[in-house]
């Protein structure tokens, strides 16, 4: 039985769909990432998932339940969140802000139990950002932000982790890290996972499925070793690439063909 479930899923703005006619499912622990150019709808779609859009059709169900007919404070205790950030201006510490991802567990006069404590260390521990807990948000690292973000979204307790491109903005040893710590989420603690990923090379080796996405609908769904030729990847991203596997993980890995340019 499916823990998640779209079908004939479209979603947009006030100018219309950008996502049309979407159907994939989600099986409690895995791991599937959705690739695709720039304006491919990966972000639309994310939020359309998680009921964050106006403009939508079609069925969205998490435990069978319709998505569009649950609350915010219900689809949270499911999809804990973590979106693309760009700008850190307000000044609450790395405490503060894993602490908000508790608030669904707390009643209407709030305070932090005993749980939430325990909950608030045990994510800290995970995402290894407890020797932060006192500095503030803006004064962090590409890197520790996102892990932040992660264990504010992780502090929700929900079974599913959806996450929009995580690896954005940070250096390459900050993007392995955060997907490491991803999997060790998925194999340790049975999260679903669920992203939007812009690096193929940096999605094979974590995702059990990659669904390719392109002008807003879903070209190809399935394991990286059957999905990642040399065909799909110019279909999908206009790039002429070479497909060998890597010497450690036995995967498909890419590399663009630059061809050189002619003399006049």
């Amino acid at each position: 039985m499916a823990l998640f479930e779209a079908k004939n899923l479209s979603a947009g703005y006030e100018n219309g769909f950008v996502i049309e006619n979407i159907s994939f499912s989600l099986k409690e622990g895995e791991f599937i990432s959705i690739l695709g150019r720039n304006g491919s709808g990966k972000s639309t779609l994310i939020k359309a998932l998680q009921g964050l859009l106006k403009n939508v059709s079609g069925q969205v169900r998490v435990d069978e339940k319709n998505i569009f007919l649950l609350k915010s404070r219900q689809i949270a205790k499911k999809i804990a969140y973590v979106p693309q950030i760009f700008s850190y201006s307000f000044e609450f510490s790395v405490l503060e802000i894993i602490h908000m991802g508790r608030y669904i567990h707390q009643g209407r006069l709030g305070g932090t139990s005993s749980l939430d404590s325990r909950k608030i260390e045990e994510v800290m521990n995970l995402t290894e950002i407890s020797h932060l807990r006192e500095k503030k948000i803006a004064h962090l690292s590409g890197g520790e932000r996102q892990r932040v973000f992660i264990a504010r979204a992780l502090a929700q307790d929900t079974p599913l982790l959806f996450l929009d491109e995580p690896s954005s903005h940070l250096d390459i040893s900050y993007q392995v890290e955060i997907y490491q710590i991803l999997k060790r989420l998925q194999k340790e603690k049975g999260k679903t996972i669920f992203t939007t990923e812009h690096n193929i090379n940096l999605a094979i080796p974590y995702s059990e499925k990659i669904m390719f996405l392109k002008g807003g609908k879903v070209q190809a769904v399935g394991p990286p070793k059957k999905l990642i030729t040399r065909e799909n990847i110019k279909k999908v991203f206009q790039a002429d690439v070479e497909i060998r596997e890597n010497i450690h993980s036995r995967l498909p890995e890419i590399s663009l063909i630059h061809k050189p340019e002619e003399k006049a």
